[in-house]
């Protein structure tokens, strides 16, 4: 089973594959399944900048204001949340949702 890269199922903003980086770190180790190590720095950057450059489920932390919790809690290059990608803002979907467990 694989996870969801983005969307509704997918980690919200507050986890730490939210940070380019750490998604560039995971997409390099990683991927593709078989052959890890195999894209180059740049491309595993741009996998991840690409995924998560997608809507996910708000930050645990947010703050009732998207600006608020970008700026208390993402106030970096490495975060998408907050800035406009394809004329939306990513982050703006509002109060994250309450837990719900995965059905198998």
């Amino acid at each position: 089973m694989f996870p969801v890269l983005w969307g509704s199922d997918s980690f919200n903003w507050g986890a730490g594959m939210r940070r380019i980086g750490n998604a560039a770190a995971f997409v390099k180790a990683n991927m593709p399944l078989g052959l890890p190590g195999m894209p180059s720095d740049q491309q595993a950057w741009d996998v991840a900048l690409y995924m998560n450059s997608h809507e996910r489920p708000q930050d645990p932390r947010y703050t009732g204001s998207m600006h608020g919790t970008r700026n208390d809690f993402h106030a970096s290059e490495d975060s998408m949340y907050g800035r406009e990608v394809a004329g939306k803002v990513r982050g703006a979907s509002g109060a994250p949702k309450p837990f719900r467990e995965r059905r198998q």
